[in-house]
């Protein structure tokens, strides 16, 4: 039985057995893609080639036409100067289309009673203001040099 190093990144990794490699690719632990040292040959091969399946190549992307910045393609043959761009607030609003003359106004109208101004007036119990209570004195002793305050 042949034994088999995994090439990576770090080096040669190894030897495993066939059985291995083919297990380690079964649960996705090692890519078909990855490349093989077989040590009896010293030749490299495919994890794919050696579990049996067949890899395609992948496809090469369709090259892209270099556009210009400030143009942009139309047709084959045309090309259009592109505006530069701007900032929200540098962009005028679009004025609202008004009604030609003769034609009548759009109207608004409300379903049930829809107050247009309407003031909101408290309660005079939460207008007022509170009143903060008053720290009561006890009267001064006639003896005494002392004024009592309680709490």
């Amino acid at each position: 039985m042949t034994g088999y190093k995994v090439l990576t990144k770090q080096g040669l990794k190894g030897p495993f057995k066939k059985s291995s490699i083919y297990k380690a690719v079964t649960s996705a632990m090692l890519p078909l893609q990855a490349r093989l040292l077989e040590i009896d040959s010293g030749r490299y091969i495919s994890a794919a080639e050696l579990v049996g399946e067949r890899v395609e190549p992948r496809a090469k992307p369709e090259p892209v036409h270099k556009v210009d910045d400030d143009t942009h393609p139309h047709g084959p043959s045309e090309t259009t100067k592109a505006e530069p761009l701007k900032f929200a607030d540098e962009v005028p609003e679009p004025e609202p289309a008004r009604p030609q003359a003769g034609e009548a106004l759009p109207r608004i109208i409300f379903a049930g009673k829809v107050p247009l101004k309407r003031a909101i007036r408290l309660p005079k119990a939460l207008k007022a203001k509170p009143k903060l209570p008053v720290p009561e004195q006890a009267p001064v002793g006639e003896d005494s040099d002392e004024l009592i305050l309680t709490t």
